[in-house]
């Protein structure tokens, strides 16, 4: 009993031990991480001279594609800088197009209610699948394009895209319409090869995937082959023939495109591709299809929003949707990334429905700029500061922590603060970045 009792209290002392070194790990740590927030926070007078408010005029002219990133897409201020990207690029430079990180079905029922369909911004804000664009923000932008389409002449009109792929059933409705109305499938056919994708009924996966590729080629095959004019109704004056050949022109471009985002999602049920690179590379493919569309009916010039980790131009795991943009179509694609000091998230809990309200700081020392900042926001338009001997030049060209907060939250995210953060030169990722010093989270409307 007595060597029990000498063994206990060694392992005693081992334990107390052990705990002892964990709880001073724990608080290096943690004081590592606090000491770099600190230093991450220091004043630098140098980037005062160089900051620089949202303006069209520090942006090259000869961009096709510009894209605003967002740090973090539960926060309130990124969404509000999409509207303000878009206006100043709509009123001084001519763009034409928005496009959204968001299915294009969807996008396609939101433009027709820009186009002076009937509902309301509040309405349409409720079509996205992904909640987070359920806000007042989304709202504004939604309402401001109408707005502006009512007094704009025909060439000026302006016009709303999505480019992912990842939530088919906005396009159900649509399809079926156009398809029974083009006599291009029977309701029983169309229904038992798409009803998978019907929303209550969404049933899509690897066994079904194929069939639904299959019968998906064949309607574009039909309409490619037999592309069908208006109808020319008897008495129609030659304005409102023009009308009608428009409208049909514009409904056949939907329908190739929402065939082959359907396409899209159901390919990556078959594909042995990691996801996240299919995904990239197919909401490329559908960025460029939706300029090529614009140049034929708008100016040819697009502003698009994603993530910052979809539209940067140098991403070290994989080609992205940025990069890929900057392969294909070099300076004529401009990136502008945003950073945030601090921001206050709506993000959804990691495999859960519910979503909570954290706060995060980047420790990223251009955005702790930003409090020295008119309105704590502030933009840097990289290829205007040149000087290699400058403070910001040698900041700009150096590897900082930058946020990347997505969308899934778990505790372990407190632990773990390089999961949403990236590390990387500003100059190296994008064109310019625009700067806030605080966050807030979104508020989701309420379907009524």
């Amino acid at each position: 009993m007595k060597i029990i009792g000498k063994l206990l209290k060694i392992l005693g002392k081992i334990v107390l031990t052990l705990l002892a070194f964990l709880f001073v790990c724990i608080l290096l740590y943690f004081g590592k991480l606090k000491f770099e927030e600190l230093q991450a926070h220091r004043e630098i007078k140098a980037v005062q001279v160089e900051m620089k408010p949202l303006s069209a005029e520090y942006i090259p002219e000869n961009i096709s594609i510009l894209s605003i990133g967002e740090a973090a897409h539960g926060c309130k201020e990124m969404q509000e800088l999409k509207l303000s990207v878009f206006k100043e690029m709509v009123e001084k430079r001519g763009f034409t197009a928005f496009a959204l990180e968001a299915d294009y079905g969807e996008c396609a029922e939101i433009n027709r209610y820009i186009q002076g369909g009937e509902g309301s911004a509040e309405e349409m804000v409720q079509k996205f699948a992904f909640p987070i664009y359920h806000t007042k923000e989304m709202a504004e932008l939604i309402s401001w394009m109408r707005e502006w389409n009512a007094s704009a002449p025909e060439e000026k009109k302006v016009r709303f895209y999505g480019f992912d792929m990842q939530d088919p059933e906005g396009s159900y409705a649509f399809l079926k319409e156009y398809s029974l109305s083009h006599k291009l499938t029977s309701e029983e056919e169309f229904s038992k090869n798409l009803d998978c994708i019907k929303g209550e009924n969404f049933s899509l996966n690897e066994k079904n995937a194929g069939e639904v590729i299959a019968f998906l080629d064949s309607l574009k095959e039909k309409v490619e082959k037999n592309p069908e004019e208006a109808q020319k109704e008897t008495g129609n004056t030659a304005d409102e023939q023009e009308g009608i050949d428009k409208q049909a022109f514009k409904e056949n471009l939907d329908f190739l495109m929402e065939l082959n985002t359907v396409r899209q999602a159901a390919e990556t049920w078959l594909s042995k591709e990691n996801s996240s690179v299919l995904r990239d590379q197919d909401m490329e493919e559908n960025v460029k299809k939706i300029l090529e569309i614009e140049q034929k009916i708008g100016s040819g010039k697009l502003v698009i929003s994603a993530h910052n980790g979809h539209i940067q131009k140098e991403n070290p795991i994989y080609n992205s949707m940025g990069v890929l943009l900057t392969k294909d179509f070099g300076e004529a694609y401009y990136a502008i990334g945003t950073d945030v000091w601090k921001v206050t998230d709506n993000i959804k809990v990691l495999g859960e429905a519910k979503r909570t309200v954290q706060s995060f700081v980047s420790v990223d020392p251009l955005a702790a700029q930003a409090r020295f900042a008119k309105g704590k926001q502030y933009a840097l338009y990289f290829s205007s500061i040149t000087d290699k001997k400058s403070k910001v030049y040698q900041l700009i060209h150096t590897p900082m922590e930058m946020l990347q907060l997505g969308e899934g939250y778990s505790f372990l995210l407190r632990f773990l603060p390089n999961s949403y953060r990236v590390k990387g030169a500003p100059v190296q990722r994008y064109d310019s970045m625009i700067y806030l010093y605080e966050g807030n989270p979104i508020e989701l409307l309420e379907e009524k």
